[in-house]
């Protein structure tokens, strides 16, 4: 089938897809070839793609049911790419109380939510034991629901606050009930792109030694990508080999996850540097690049329903992924940016993932079985 598909391609680019299929190791060079591919050899990347996956992980799409607590808008920073800051000032500017945290939780479990995911802007007045006291006011509603909370730019932050280490962050944060970190921040892991977007946040290496820090003491994370501004193929790619060698250094991640940048109302489009947000096929691009330079030591790459839309997102579990991301129940900073789509059901994932011919199942977020889970009803 794949000789077949690969005749008549550029040779270069036929020669790297028959590398990923036979297992091979892709290099930065290869996988900047694939995130330039169009016409049919797009449509050779993603069925390639498709097939790895089939391979590592077969059929099965997963998702987790969970809830984003975004428990402040206020940010010291000043990323271009964000249109969800606000300063103290500012009249939208908000703080959720502990009591809003809690109903938040409340309302999510009665939903049957397994994880709330907490994440807000750098607040210039919120220290480790107001951070704390998120965790507790969570930990009061449940003592199981898992929480993933706080990037590695949040917890630099609340470092830089109190004079502390990462470490000693880190270790107060999970006796206080941290159980997984969110993978953001990363944006591109590149430090020109970064001096572009987001000057001013931390830089590639503190990413890299806060995620590897969190690893150390036993707290997961995911990896994620945020690619469609001022990045490069390459840069895309050296993003990517740079994930991979920490995946085979600690083993901590649990999934990648490409973010389709949204432009709408963020500084990099009103100052006219982005006008527009990635096309499709760059997407597939990207997803199934993924794919191939991540095989062998991330399973699970994740389709963002809420960066790219129910339909698109479904393309990419053709082109690589296998999972289908959350519920998240409220979702306010792609929303900030004009995204469309906050929200959706269980059912409406499933829906998805059943009319690919594909198999669903809810997950935890580190990809364990939810005790007790019901058969789909809609198969």
């Amino acid at each position: 089938m794949f000789d077949e598909l690969l005749d008549g391609l550029d040779r270069e680019f036929s020669r790297i897809l028959k590398k990923a299929l036979d297992g091979g190791e892709l290099t930065v060079d290869e996988g900047e070839r694939l995130l330039k591919a169009k016409g049919r050899e797009l449509t050779a990347l993603a069925l390639v793609a498709d097939e790895v996956r089939r391979q590592a992980v077969g059929d099965v799409v997963t998702y987790v049911v969970n809830r984003n607590i975004n428990f402040t808008n206020i940010c010291v920073g000043s990323c271009r790419f964000c249109a969800f800051r606000r300063s103290p000032g500012d009249p939208d500017a908000y703080v959720l109380t502990l009591e809003e945290i809690a109903r938040k939780t409340r309302e999510a479990i009665s939903f049957g939510a397994t994880e709330v995911c907490v994440q807000g802007g750098l607040h210039p007045e919120l220290g480790l034991e107001d951070y704390v006291a998120i965790l507790t006011a969570i930990r009061q509603v449940s003592p199981d629901v898992h929480i993933h909370a706080f990037s590695p730019a949040e917890l630099n932050h609340i470092a830089g606050q109190e004079g502390m280490s990462i470490d000693e962050v880190i270790v107060a944060l999970k006796e206080a009930g941290l159980n997984s970190v969110p993978g953001t921040a990363a944006e591109i892991l590149v430090d020109r792109v970064r001096n572009i977007i987001c000057p001013q946040k931390l830089d590639s290496n503190s990413w890299v030694e806060t995620i590897k820090a969190c690893h150390e003491h036993g707290l997961p994370t995911t990896a994620t990508m945020m690619y469609g501004h001022v990045e490069t193929p390459r840069e895309r790619a050296q993003h990517l080999a740079l994930v991979r060698e920490i995946q085979f250094e600690t083993g901590g991640f649990t999934e990648f996850v490409p973010l389709s940048f949204v432009p709408h109302a963020t500084p990099l489009q009103l100052e006219g540097t982005v006008r527009e947000a990635p096309s499709g096929a760059d997407d597939i691009r990207v997803h199934a690049t993924a794919r191939l330079m991540l095989a062998g030591c991330i399973n699970n790459v994740q389709a963002s329903w809420v960066k790219l839309g129910p339909k698109l997102a479904q393309v990419m579990l053709n082109a690589g992924a296998n999972d289908l991301s959350g519920t998240l129940m409220e979702e306010n900073i792609t929303r900030a940016a004009g995204g469309t789509y906050h929200t959706m059901l269980p059912q409406q994932l499933e829906r998805l993932i059943l009319d690919l011919g594909r198999v669903p199942r809810q997950r935890t977020t580190t990809y364990g079985e939810v005790r007790g889970q019901k058969r789909s009803s809609l198969q």
